[in-house]
């Protein structure tokens, strides 16, 4: 990340949310909170947007931050056999409308991250894909390394 002032400048005001700080407090995957998830989905995604040179970064690090924030345990006995999988973009879209008001290109964002998963709603936007592609790495290694934390989960500056 080359421009890591810029990233916890967009981030400051998610992070330091009541609501989502909230996210730290359930588990995305193996040993990761949402929180932490949220985090590293959005510094890989920069990361992205400066290599592909995304030029609306706020809007790409906004909604990389909510693309999982639905605001409940999904590993609670009623919720995991529900359709999370399906649902949580869309409640997360508009938790993020309700809490942030987020435009409608963030909430679309949000909406497309779990493509192909949702198989008809692929991202619309560059920046969707690389969100996409970013919470799909970010997964893959949470899951595999299910035993540690990963390395680069470091609090943004609040």
């Amino acid at each position: 990340m080359k421009d890591a002032a810029l990233f916890d400048t967009i981030a400051a005001a998610i992070c330091a949310h009541p609501r989502f700080s909230e996210s730290r407090g359930y588990i995305q995957h193996g040993k990761v909170s949402v929180y932490e998830h949220s985090l590293e989905v959005a510094r890989l995604s920069f990361s992205m947007g400066e290599l592909f040179k995304i030029a609306d970064m706020k809007s790409l690090v906004r909604a990389a931050l909510l693309h999982d924030f639905f605001c409940y345990d999904w590993h609670r006995p009623e919720k995991m056999w529900s359709l999370h999988g399906w649902t949580h973009p869309v409640v997360a879209a508009e938790n993020g409308r309700t809490e942030f008001n987020i435009s409608d290109k963030e909430a679309s964002l949000i909406r497309t991250h779990m493509w192909p998963y949702t198989l008809l709603h692929p991202p619309k936007y560059r920046e969707g894909w690389i969100i996409c592609l970013a919470d799909k790495v970010c997964s893959l290694s949470e899951t595999v390394c299910r035993w540690r934390k990963p390395k680069l989960c470091i609090p943004v500056k609040e």
